[in-house]
């Protein structure tokens, strides 16, 4: 499937069905409840807005509108109550009394062909701030692939300024999707002449001073981030940008705009933490008069506050988000052998770990050659290397201690002790045989990359993002057991414990499996997606962060910033047809320049639906369920090879 404009569709008497349309001109009377020709203030706006935008990762707010009779001398506008009419086709069959077929409304209002009306939404971007003292703007928007010219842009933000005088000059339209961008660029003398006010994608969410990333309350001490220390679950840092091994921590303030997609974010989202970006929130009094001192952060949609507490009230606090009974975490030892990933399925994952049985899973629905081929390491050998050495009872003192318990410091350094131990361990013959042999498998000189796979990440509800380190082994650096201990070591890792400890899961009971695969070098970009349009799951789309080269959105460099778009899909006039609405650029990129062409987007939007639908059978979730969804991590090879690497639950 490609992804295109809409084309004309020719539709047999156009002339007669005009006549009849052009009848529908003036304002019609509507019954209060379903809508209004005008919105007076804000507060009458936000009763009509949708409820269905507050997933959106901007918490906007939307009222949907809709203009008939725009060929005619008396256009008619319509403020939907956005809450009682999810579809501009019920609101005007149902309110305004037509009775005209879903194609026939479609044909007629998003298509180049004979338009006779205009559909879109009415969009508060209530954090924009620019240099026009402008805080807060309207965006007037529609339909991603919906064709829409100058004229017809112009008759909408006129009619809707007339409609909304409450917010004169700070309605603009917003050019969403490929195709509007496109005809904008093509016609901006016209949108010129006609005074359209115009603002990009880019330029409205570089205008957002606040973004709460994942709403919510906390208590903790408020701590400067940049001195880039350890962090525990009863601390709120600071950041500039957030470090990627970041431990488990109450809240996060950040002063550089984040991605969703971060592995920061995906834990924040998982643990139920708030994270929220505040422009210039380390140069506030403050900020300097609360550093240091016990406060709660509350983030909302509309802004957060930062307020000084007594110790006793973030002690309990703390107490009351944690789970109340211990969880021993189950690990399968039956399985022994070391297996190829295209053999696995997810089932296997209480042998091999979650991460290695899902890539197994994803040659199930994805041709097996834009998947790793490699294998897997069962948790068998992690359990006896630990037994060999008797290091399960040498951890277990040691995390028993008061001094390991005492401070945060005291607790990082004994874990580093602990992972020392483990990269000096000696390995059991029988495993350094067994992966030998592996090993030999691979081509000679193929770098081999060594990943975790754990029984405590990529699961349902916990996806433990970013806990655990992958390690690549090159030929002539000796025995592959040497990097398979590193990853074993990494199961004790400050984050990792923590993260452990606050959901008070037993640490002796983690088991960490390895999955083993040629290493990929040069690679010409590194992405994550979501199946479902996180920004509205009602609408049918995806959702891609991307970067050039090997800079890794999941964690990525200081002052990374990724290309961000949604592909959605639509099948509107009987012709199903995908649609790019580019959210933010690459700062890795040249002015204009994409990461991904059409046709890699056009390949990764189709393996996404097809890992979609075959994950939410394999969890038997249903079909229409808005919030299931599944997060990928992909790349784009040396080359060009569009390659998944993994595949886990995303947490809403």
């Amino acid at each position: 499937m490609n992804i295109r404009h809409f084309t004309s569709v020719v539709i047999l008497f156009s002339g007669l069905f005009s006549q009849c349309f052009a009848d529908v001109s003036a304002v019609e009377q509507v019954r209060p409840s379903a809508g209004s020709s005008v919105i007076e203030n804000r507060d009458q706006f936000n009763s009509m807005a949708a409820g269905d935008r507050a997933v959106s990762t901007l918490q906007l707010s939307e009222v949907k509108f809709i203009i008939t009779g725009i060929r005619t001398d008396s256009p008619g506008l319509y403020f939907i109550n956005s809450n009682d009419f999810m579809y501009h086709w019920k609101f005007f069959n149902d309110a305004l009394g037509w009775n005209m077929s879903l194609i026939d409304f479609n044909t007629r209002t998003y298509t180049d062909f004979n338009r006779l009306i205009l559909a879109g939404s009415v969009v508060a971007y209530d954090r924009y701030s620019d240099s026009d003292c402008r805080n807060g703007v309207y965006t007037v928007e529609f339909w991603p692939s919906d064709p829409v010219h100058a004229g017809d842009a112009a008759l909408a933000v006129s009619m809707i300024s007339s409609g909304m005088a409450f917010a004169a000059g700070r309605i603009l339209y917003h050019p969403t999707g490929e195709s509007q961008v496109r005809i904008y660029n093509d016609e901006v003398s016209q949108f010129a002449e006609k005074g359209v006010p115009v603002i990009q994608t880019g330029d409205l969410y570089s205008g957002v001073d606040y973004m709460a990333l994942n709403t919510g309350t906390c208590c903790g001490i408020l701590r400067d981030g940049s001195s880039r220390g350890a962090f525990s679950a009863g601390d709120i840092p600071v950041f500039e940008s957030v470090p990627n091994d970041i431990g488990h921590v109450a809240g996060i303030i950040t002063t550089i705009p984040q991605t969703p997609l971060s592995h920061i974010n995906l834990k924040a989202v998982q643990n139920g933490t708030p994270n929220l970006y505040v422009q210039g929130f380390t140069d506030t009094e403050q900020y300097r008069s609360l550093l240091g001192r016990y406060v709660r952060l509350t983030a909302t949609i509309e802004g957060y506050s930062v307020e000084e507490i007594p110790f006793a009230e973030a002690v309990e606090w703390l107490d009351s988000v944690r789970p109340e009974t211990v969880t021993v975490l189950p690990a399968d030892l039956e399985e022994k052998r070391i297996l190829p990933l295209d053999e696995i399925r997810l089932a296997n994952s209480s042998a091999c770990g979650a991460k290695a049985a899902s890539l197994g899973e994803l040659t199930w629905c994805i041709p097996s050659f834009s998947v790793p081929d490699g294998y897997a390491v069962p948790f068998y050998y992690y359990h006896s290397f630990m037994q060999y050495n008797d290091l399960y009872a040498v951890i277990d003192s040691l995390i028993s201690t008061d001094e390991f318990n005492s401070s945060v410091e005291n607790r990082e350094q004994i874990l580093h002790d602990i992972r020392s131990l483990i990269r000096d361990a000696d390995v059991p013959p029988w495993i350094m045989d067994s992966l030998s042999v592996m090993a030999s498998n691979f081509e000679p000189g193929t770098s081999l990359r060594c990943r975790s796979s754990t029984n405590n990440e990529d699961l349902p509800g916990f996806n433990g993002a970013g806990l655990y380190s992958s390690f690549t082994h090159h030929s002539d650096e000796g025995h592959i057991s040497e990097t398979i201990k590193q990853v074993w070591a990494g199961m004790w890792t400050f984050r990792a414990f923590e993260e452990r400890e606050f959901y008070r899961i037993d640490q002796l009971s983690g088991a960490m499996g390895v999955v083993v695969h040629p290493s990929y070098r040069e690679e010409l970009a590194n992405g994550v997606a979501v199946t479902r349009n996180i920004f509205n799951p009602f609408i049918n789309g995806v959702y891609v962060n991307v970067q050039p080269g090997d800079d890794m959105v999941t964690n990525p460099q200081a002052e990374s910033v990724p290309e961000e778009f949604i592909v959605t899909e639509q099948n509107l006039t009987g012709r199903a047809v995908r649609e790019i609405q580019y959210l933010g650029a690459s700062n890795r990129t040249s002015a204009g320049e994409r990461v991904l062409s059409e046709q890699q987007i056009d390949q990764l939007a189709s393996y996404l639906t097809m890992i979609h639908n075959h994950y939410r059978m394999v969890y038997g979730v249903d079909r229409d369920d808005p919030w299931f969804a599944m997060e990928i991590e992909f790349k784009i090879t040396s080359e060009g090879e569009l390659v998944v690497k993994q595949a886990r639950p995303w947490v809403f």
